[in-house]
């Protein structure tokens, strides 16, 4: 940040990657490969994600179950270690931009010399973010 210069702050809050629906398990145990867990560690975390089912109870009628094919399971110990792997790269896919992470909140901080640039410099990087 400097004088003269536009800044814009995008604030990101990532809760969203405690649902269900979110944590791609490979992408989440290729990481943890990445970060040197052995075979036997990987094998008993893919096991603690995978084959896993769920079911809805609503007005007394029961759901058939599901199996839940993605995401970190809710209310678990391990969800926040789990998470915090999943999105500890992202900073690498941000070019433009100047992140700041904390737990499930991350902020990027974009400068240009008019409101215009900046704009189109945080845009960049919000592309970039999958």
């Amino acid at each position: 940040m400097g004088r003269g210069l536009y800044n814009i702050v995008v604030l990101l809050d990532l809760k969203k990657a405690f649902r269900v629906d979110t944590v791609n398990y490979e992408i989440l145990l290729r990481k943890f490969e990445r970060y040197g867990f052995g075979n036997k560690a990987l094998d008993l975390l893919s096991n603690y994600l995978t084959n896993r089912t769920q079911r809805c109870q609503l007005n007394g009628m029961l759901s058939d179950q599901r199996g839940i094919t993605c995401g970190i399971p809710q209310g678990s110990i391990l969800g926040p270690l789990l998470f915090i792997i999943y999105i500890n790269d992202l900073p690498n896919c941000l070019k433009h931009t100047t992140p700041r992470m904390f737990a499930d909140d991350t902020s990027l901080t974009a400068v240009g010399k008019t409101l215009n640039e900046a704009e189109e410099i945080a845009n960049k990087d919000l592309k970039n973010i999958k």
